[in-house]
C-alpha cells in the first residue's frame, strides 16, 4: 500500500510520515517544502515538493497511490488565499482522488466548526457555528471543506473520513496565544486568562493512532470524529505552568468568561473563552480509537513540550 500525505512536511504531518516509514509503508509526501523532512532518507519516501493549489502537481502525486492523508492547509487569514489555496486545493485533491480510485481519503479539519459550545461534552452532532471562532474564516473554510469531501463520499462513492482536533502537541507546541502567554510571565506582566476556558489536547501520537486505526476501515467511511487525548487542560493551568517554568512573578487575573474581551498578554482570539471539550466515545466505539496516555501522562508530556518553548522565547 501507498499512501500519499499531503502537508506532510508538516507539524503534525511529518508525525505520520515517519511512523508510517518506520513501519515500512510506502509514503509520498506532497508539501510546498521538505520542512522537517529534509533529513529524514528512506527507500520508501518520496517527496513531491509541490502545492496542492497546483492541479497538476495534484495529478502527478496521485499515481499509483492507494490512500491520501490530507492535512495541507495555509491557516491563511486572507479570503482569495483561503479561496485559492485551501478550498481550490481541497478540490483538486477530491477530484483526482475520485479520477484515480482512490481507496480512502482522511481530511483533518478542526473544533473551530463547531463555535460555542451549546453542550459539553461536545459530540460530533453538535451544531456548526464557524463564524463564532476566533478564526471565523479558517473554519468556515474547514466546514466548507468537510461538505465537500461528503458530497465527493455520496456522489462519487469515494470513501472519506474526518478528524476534528482543538490543539496538538508532541515534543514541540506551538500557538501564538501560548507564546504571548510565556512572552508576558518573562516580563513580569499582567496575565489575564478566561475562567474555566480551556480544551482537549491531542498528542501526535494519537493522531497517528487514529490515522493507523480508521485506515481502510469501511466504519470510518462517510463518517467525522472527534480526536483528543482524552484530557481536558484550561487555560488557567498553562498560565500556572508557565509562571513555574519561567520562575516569574507575573499575577493572574482570572476573568469571567462572559465578559471576556480579550486581553495582551493572551491574545483576542474569540475562542480563547471557550470550553471546547471533545467527546471521543464514537471514535472509540467505532474505530477502536484510543489514547496512548493516562491524563497524568499527558500532562507530563505537556509540561516537557511547553518548557522546549519557554526556553525558545527566552533565547531569542
Amino acid at each position: 500500500m501507498k499512501i500519499l500525505v499531503t502537508g506532510g512536511a508538516g507539524f503534525m504531518g511529518s508525525s505520520i510520515v515517519r511512523d508510517l516509514v518506520a513501519r515500512g509503508v510506502e509514503v509520498r509526501v506532497l508539501d510546498k517544502t521538505k520542512g522537517a523532512l529534509a533529513e529524514l532518507k528512506s527507500p520508501n519516501l518520496e517527496i513531491f515538493e509541490g502545492r496542492i493549489e497546483d492541479r497538476e502537481a495534484v495529478q502527478q502525486a496521485m499515481e499509483n497511490v492507494e490512500v491520501v492523508y490530507h492535512l495541507a492547509e495555509s491557516y491563511s487569514s486572507q479570503p482569495y488565499g483561503v479561496l485559492d489555496i485551501d478550498v481550490k486545493g481541497n478540490i483538486n485533491l477530491l477530484e483526482a482522488a475520485a479520477e484515480h480510485g482512490i481507496k480512502h481519503f482522511l481530511f483533518t479539519s478542526t473544533h473551530r466548526v463547531y463555535g460555542k459550545a451549546r453542550y459539553l461534552p461536545i459530540d460530533e452532532e453538535h451544531p456548526f457555528n464557524p463564524e463564532e471562532s476566533g478564526r471565523a474564516l479558517y473554519a468556515i473554510c474547514k466546514l466548507t471543506n468537510e461538505k465537500l469531501c461528503l458530497q465527493y463520499y455520496r456522489e462519487r462513492s469515494l470513501p472519506i473520513t474526518i478528524f476534528r482536533l482543538w490543539w496538538a502537541f508532541g515534543s514541540e507546541i506551538g500557538g501564538k496565544a501560548l507564546r504571548n502567554v510565556i512572552d508576558t510571565a518573562l516580563k513580569g506582566g499582567l496575565i489575564r486568562i478566561p475562567e474555566e476556558a480551556g480544551g482537549s489536547f491531542l498528542h501526535n501520537d494519537d493522531l497517528v493512532g487514529a490515522f493507523q486505526s480508521a485506515t481502510l476501515d469501511s466504519k470510518a467511511y462517510g463518517e467525522a470524529f472527534n480526536l483528543s487525548s482524552g484530557a481536558f487542560v484550561s487555560w488557567q493551568e498553562l498560565a500556572e505552568l508557565v509562571c513555574e517554568l519561567t520562575d516569574s512573578s507575573s499575577p493572574l487575573e482570572l476573568v469571567p468568561r462572559q465578559s471576556w474581551t480579550g486581553d495582551v498578554s493572551i491574545g483576542d482570539d474569540q475562542s480563547i473563552p471557550h470550553i471546547c471539550d471533545l467527546d471521543i466515545t464514537k471514535a472509540e466505539r467505532l474505530i477502536g480509537y484510543e489514547p496512548k496516555y493516562s491524563a497524568q501522562e499527558l500532562k507530563a508530556l505537556l509540561r516537557e513540550a511547553v518548557t522546549r518553548l519557554v526556553l525558545a522565547r527566552k533565547g531569542r
